[in-house]
């Protein structure tokens, strides 16, 4: 069973996604901003990070950068509404250079779970 850790500030859409993929058959770890995503990560092995990007404490472009730097690097979606006055495409486009994948909320279960398996399955970025 593969390993994810959900690194998403706002606690509806944290439950919902660890619900989610916890149903598909996914253990999933939850972080409730970057910096506790981080010091998450450095406890246990994980197979795929999902991070919102718009966080307090530490935002989600900041965990890419530090997760790409690990030798270990699983892959990584990143995800993003937007907010205040930035949108979501926005949010992602410089996400979008790092991540295996992003999704712009709302995105549907499918949606997450299509990824989310495409990604797990083949480990390596086409």
């Amino acid at each position: 069973m593969p390993n994810i850790l959900l690194i998403e500030d706002m606690k509806g859409v944290q439950t919902s996604m660890a619900m989610i993929l916890t149903n598909a058959g996914y253990s999933v770890t939850t972080a409730d901003n970057g910096r506790h995503g981080i010091e998450t990560f450095e406890t246990k092995e994980f197979d795929l990070v999902i991070t919102d990007i718009l966080m307090p404490e530490m935002d989600g472009s900041e965990v890419l950068f530090a997760l790409m730097k690990k030798p270990s690097k699983p892959p990584m979606i990143a995800i993003s509404a937007g907010g205040g006055s930035i949108n979501a495409s926005e949010a992602l486009r410089f996400a979008s250079k790092i991540a295996d994948a992003v999704l712009e909320k709302p995105f549907s279960r499918n949606e997450l779970l299509e990824v989310v398996e495409r990604l797990t399955s083949n480990p390596t970025k086409s």
